[in-house]
């Protein structure tokens, strides 16, 4: 049951965490749902991102979303052997952005830093996929898997800037691409960067 559980878990990568759902698809207890997801995150298996708090006169979410730290664990319990397959695979954008978000709270532990970051959804549907705060500062990140940029991926972000008054040069969209840029919207980084 808790390697189903795992699994489960694994097909949630970064999507909001819904206790209830997670219980009944596995037959256990909303009790016991919290205490292995508490026992994830203390093995460092797993983090909950919690939702940015504020919430700029908007009706925000409050559920956190899950992420695995290790992808490839979460790859392997979604049984996605090869390249190929994660190329096509549904959760390959939620993967991606695992990976990324799970590499900023790595840095800041590695720094000895305590990670101060979050995501920021309304009730509407628009989203910023990570905001990491610093010095009283939000830094809003989009995060897409294309390797070629569109300009759909600019859509929270430029909701961001007009909701929060933020200042382009600290606004960024990481993207599977290689090319770095300057945008009006904000700054384009290559996942490698």
């Amino acid at each position: 049951v808790f390697r189903m559980f795992l699994q489960l878990c694994a097909g949630r990568t970064g999507q909001l965490l819904n206790l209830t759902a997670l219980g009944n698809e596995c037959g256990i207890s909303q009790p016991m749902v919290k205490a292995w997801i508490s026992i994830l995150q203390a093995t460092y298996i797993i983090f909950l991102l919690e939702p940015f708090h504020q919430n700029f006169n908007k009706r925000i979410v409050k559920m956190p979303k899950l992420y695995f730290y290790d992808t490839g664990l979460a790859c392997n319990l979604l049984r996605i052997e090869s390249i190929t397959q994660l190329g096509t695979h549904y959760l390959r954008g939620g993967l991606f952005e695992s990976m990324v978000i799970s590499d900023f709270f790595k840095n800041s532990y590695n720094k000895k830093c305590n990670p101060h970051i979050y995501f920021w959804r309304d009730k509407t549907g628009h989203e910023i996929d990570c905001i990491i705060e610093r010095e009283g500062k939000a830094y809003p990140i989009e995060i897409k898997i294309g390797k070629t940029i569109h300009y759909d991926f600019f859509k929270g972000l430029t909701f961001w800037n007009e909701l929060a008054k933020a200042d382009p040069n600290n606004v960024y969209l990481v993207y599977s691409g290689d090319e770095n840029q300057k945008r009006s919207v904000g700054n384009v980084l290559s996942w490698k960067d």
